[in-house]
């Protein structure tokens, strides 16, 4: 019995190695990381992070929040029809392609399920390659099961990006209205999650007797895993990343809430799933509009200051990053010399040899001092990028 589990499994795993999806998102991330180094080498000189970085966090950010949906979604017995998750591969790539790092996969999972309603509707059906859709999937059984999936993947979307996007803002110097040097961020990122989708068909059902309980009713059933890619872009200047970017986490939380309450009503009034991808679909534009129209016409966080030397980025693993500095803090004194410039900052830092100390005015306007050892020749390397 375990045996037989074990090989639909690994089918399953099989399945997802040889999905497009995956490789789309991984050609996708190299892309990003190359095209951001390029930035980054344009307003600093130097790179914040290595160019594979976004390939590498493609998939362990999320990956513990995929297992979570995949044993929410076995454990409540949400089984899809395998047309579906087709429908769902063709409409994620079209996303990716489409929309490049905007590609929410709200996105997909609505277009598929819109598909999918309307064949139904018409009574009419297609042929894509060796595939042919038509809507005899389409029953109560989805007005349940696709809200929550939507509710779940916004959940895991809304805690990404509340936990990870802060640490890719990637800035860029420009001109302000007076033509003053100012920082903007960036965060593009792609979040593979590969999960575990039941379908129709397979061994499960004869070993698992009351499985599923909120699905189509049919008699067997399988695992296949699925690259679910969770695409992410949005640009900060008025308010400060660490700032905006959980605001932005929280709004999307909220929305899968509200998302997944309407999931739990559908099994009694099915029009609460329809009304609740519509909400998801349209509740995720406006975050993403509203948000964006905040931050377009309005002044800027970091822009130089009087009172010092502003941040605009600290590079990961330096002695900055060690000191606790942060992005948007303005440098009043570096070894007890008032500082105003960049050159007056690292002419400062080169006094003491054994002992960096550093006195900055926080984002609340209050003083703190933070030191840390820095070598004589190693000035330079303190790891700090400010605007110019």
């Amino acid at each position: 019995m375990y045996l037989d589990i074990l090989i639909e499994l690994l089918k399953g795993i099989g399945r997802f190695v040889l999905n497009p999806i995956l490789y789309v998102a991984i050609i996708f991330t190299i892309l990003l990381g190359y095209r951001r180094v390029i930035t980054e080498r344009k307003s600093f000189n130097t790179r914040i992070r290595w160019g594979w970085t976004e390939t590498l966090f493609l998939l362990k950010d999320g990956w513990l929040l995929a297992l979570g949906i995949s044993i929410i979604s076995i454990g409540l017995g949400l089984v899809v029809p395998l047309e579906y998750l087709v429908l769902f591969i063709c409409a994620s790539i079209i996303c990716i392609l489409t929309f490049y790092y905007t590609a929410s996969a709200v996105y997909p999972l609505a277009i598929a399920f819109g598909v999918i309603w309307y064949l139904q509707a018409q009574d009419a059906s297609f042929n894509f390659l060796w595939w042919t859709f038509t809507g005899n999937s389409m029953d109560l059984g989805l007005f349940v099961v696709i809200p929550a999936f939507v509710g779940l993947l916004l959940l895991a979307e809304g805690i990404l990006i509340y936990r990870h996007a802060v640490k890719f803002a990637s800035p860029r110097l420009e001109k302000s209205d007076r033509g003053m040097p100012a920082a903007t961020y960036l965060v593009k990122r792609l979040w593979l999650l590969p999960i575990f989708f039941v379908i129709p068909g397979g061994l499960i059902q004869a070993y698992i007797p009351y499985w599923p309980q909120l699905t189509m009713w049919n008699s067997t059933f399988s695992f296949i895993l699925v690259p679910v890619v969770i695409g992410f872009q949005q640009r900060s200047r008025k308010t400060l990343p660490v700032h905006f970017y959980p605001r932005i986490g929280k709004a999307i939380i909220l929305l899968a809430m509200i998302v997944l309450l309407g999931a739990i009503v559908a099994p009694h009034i099915p029009a609460f799933g329809f009304v609740g991808i519509c909400v998801a679909v349209g509740g995720r534009i406006l975050i993403s509009i509203i948000y964006a129209w905040t931050e377009r016409d309005s002044g800027y966080a970091v822009t130089p200051q009087n009172a010092g030397v502003v941040i605009a980025a600290i590079l990961p693993g330096s002695p900055a990053q060690a000191m606790g500095l942060q992005v948007g803090e303005c440098i009043r004194k570096v070894n007890g010399i008032e500082v105003q410039t960049e050159e007056e900052m690292y002419e400062a830092l080169q006094v003491n040899a054994a002992q960096c100390r550093i006195e900055v005015l926080n984002h609340d306007g209050e003083v703190r001092l933070r030191q840390q050892v820095i070598h004589r020749h190693d000035h330079y390397k303190i790891g700090l990028l400010v605007v110019r």
